[in-house]
């Protein structure tokens, strides 16, 4: 090949290969328009989407937090509504709130996107899938927020600068399963009781001794009255005028005797079996022999054949103080006789002596011995009438609760189980119902021991399951409320106390096992607090406990309040 056809072939490939890469260029230049034109467009869908997410996460915590208020009004709903959609705001809403107040950045949303807001009040509806209006309080709060002109970042290059976003959400309060399980054993009125004289107050404790005696209609027996009082024994009438008349006043280690004639002399026989011999002069005598009186000689007053009137008070014998209390002819009022009482009251040991009323005898002591020795109802029927501490407490703060959930008019169903029954277990007062009235009269008329005088605790816990397991609703929360002012000490027929704790923790894992929640109160200084915190962390409850050494008042406030907190805290959800 020659020079020259060389040269020439070059030449032509080099004009050949300019508008190759010319075309490179230009195709290059279209596809990073292209790319840019969907970069710009991906960027503003994802956008929108995130704008929609902010929005839906936004409108579904100011529904939770309307809801959440709605026991206290719609008006308090409204205003956390408002509150928590600033909380949460969309977009670059953020710097119109930054560093401003909750009022006046709820006062900029309204002015500025309340056209965009609606909120409903109403049931849920489920086929409707929609809030409808109710002719009670409601139990559901709906919220739809529209924001209109979001701007774009590169719409205007595909013909649209702004779009517009919507969510909307429903919150509704989740009807409630609540079985409540009351201590009834016998502790449950120690409160008045002699025995918390040092705890409480002499006072305040027999304060609430005579309401307790009022309540049960302050009733007459013999000659007792309220404050135990010493007993006089009376002796024969005179039948002649030279007879006298003696009455013996018995004071435990001193006797006292009035007489209308002179003495001749007096023995008084005390405990140890010798006799003392006085000769008293006047018609009022106090004689102390140095030991328990138990038998007394006096001589006072001329038989008709002139011989010295003699006047025996034999105070070993239960008969001289029943009669000396006008309770010979007096029926006892409840199945049994007065020997009980009279016992009580004469006992060398017990509550009563230690109150110093040891052979004193009135209604305040007689009150004591039927919560202390007969506190079941077959031998006390009446004295759930009685306000017997802390059960009075107790039933009081249970009637409130029933109307705090009544107010709310809620879909709440309430249930009753108490420990012990008659056999030492539970038993079911009421199954799950929406008859409140029902759960209160119940409750009010049960007394401390009604049935059983130990504690089992995991027997009432029993109840409650068993009770949620057969009829509460397939959408209902489960909850046990569970009350109790003492140990556990009763399992399988008797008493023990390791078995009957154990009893209670192996049932809260049952109950953990079906998602029911338990509350625990622990009421008072004797209760098991860690046993009761034990089964509120199993269940993934709540703890309340209110401390001992309390006036029944201070008792009373602080249950109220538990059971005020109870009632008010209604899980929530989300049904839209």
């Amino acid at each position: 090949m020659s020079r020259q056809s060389a040269t020439n072939e070059e030449d032509m490939s080099c004009v050949r290969s300019v508008p190759r890469r010319g075309v490179i260029i230009v195709l290059a230049a279209v596809l990073m328009i292209v790319m840019m034109a969907m970069l710009a467009f991906s960027i503003d869908v994802g956008y929108m989407y995130t704008m929609q997410s902010q929005l839906q996460r936004s409108v579904d915590a100011a529904t939770l937090a309307g809801a959440g208020s709605l026991i206290d009004g719609q008006d308090a709903a409204t205003d956390a509504v408002h509150e928590y959609l600033v909380r949460n705001p969309v977009g670059t809403q953020w710097k119109e709130y930054d560093n401003q107040p909750v009022p006046d950045s709820v006062a900029h949303f309204m002015t500025n996107y309340s056209q965009g807001l609606e909120v409903k009040y109403g049931d849920w509806d489920e086929s409707a899938q929609d809030v409808v209006p109710t002719g009670r309080q409601p139990s559901t709060v709906g919220v739809t927020m529209r924001y209109d002109n979001m701007p774009f970042f590169f719409g205007s290059l595909l013909g649209r600068d702004t779009f517009s976003i919507e969510a909307r959400s429903a919150a509704s309060y989740q009807p409630r399963d609540i079985m409540v399980v009351l201590d009834l054993s016998g502790s449950m009125n120690d409160d008045s009781e002699f025995s918390a004289f040092n705890k409480l107050g002499v006072a305040s404790v027999t304060a609430n001794q005579l309401q307790i005696y009022q309540d049960l209609g302050s009733p007459t027996y013999g000659n007792l009255e309220f404050t135990p009082q010493w007993a006089t024994a009376e002796g024969p009438a005179p039948q002649t005028s030279e007879q006298a008349k003696v009455s013996a006043t018995y004071q435990y280690s001193t006797v006292v005797l009035n007489s209308t004639k002179a003495y001749e002399r007096v023995r008084v026989r005390r405990s140890d079996g010798n006799i003392v011999t006085y000769y008293p002069s006047g018609l009022e005598a106090s004689f102390t022999p140095g030991g328990q009186v138990r038998e007394v000689w006096a001589y006072s007053g001329k038989n008709p054949d002139h011989s010295d009137q003699l006047h025996y008070f034999d105070f070993t014998n239960r008969n001289t103080f029943r009669d000396a209390l006008g309770l010979d002819d007096t029926p006892y009022p409840y199945s049994g006789n007065w020997n009980g009482y009279l016992d009580f009251c004469m006992s060398s040991g017990g509550q009563n002596k230690n109150a110093g009323f040891r052979y004193k005898f009135g209604y305040q002591n007689l009150i004591v011995y039927w919560l202390d020795k007969k506190s079941l109802h077959s031998q006390m029927p009446d004295m759930w009438k009685g306000s017997a501490q802390p059960i009075t407490a107790v039933k009081n703060s249970v009637d409130l609760f029933v109307h705090f959930i009544e107010e709310s008019e809620s879909d709440d169903q309430m249930g009753l189980a108490v420990y012990n029954g008659p056999d030492g277990e539970g038993i079911l007062e009421s199954t799950l119902t929406d008859n409140y009235g029902f759960i209160t009269a119940q409750s009010n008329h049960r007394q401390a021991g009604h049935y059983h005088n130990y504690t089992n605790i995991a027997a009432g816990m029993k109840e409650a399951r068993d009770e949620l397991d057969a009829r509460a609703r397939p959408g209902a929360f489960k909850m046990i409320v569970l009350l109790t002012d003492g140990v556990a000490n009763w399992h399988n027929g008797g008493v023990n106390s390791g078995a009957a704790r154990d009893a209670v923790i192996h049932e809260a894992y049952l109950s953990a096992d079906r998602g029911y929640v338990i509350v625990t109160i622990s009421l008072g200084a004797g209760a098991d607090k860690n046993l009761m915190q034990q089964v509120a962390d199993i269940t993934s409850g709540s703890h309340f406990n209110i401390p001992g050494g309390q006036t029944v008042e201070e008792y009373a406030e602080d249950l109220t309040e538990v059971f005020q907190k109870i009632a008010a805290h209604r899980p929530l959800r989300l049904v839209q």
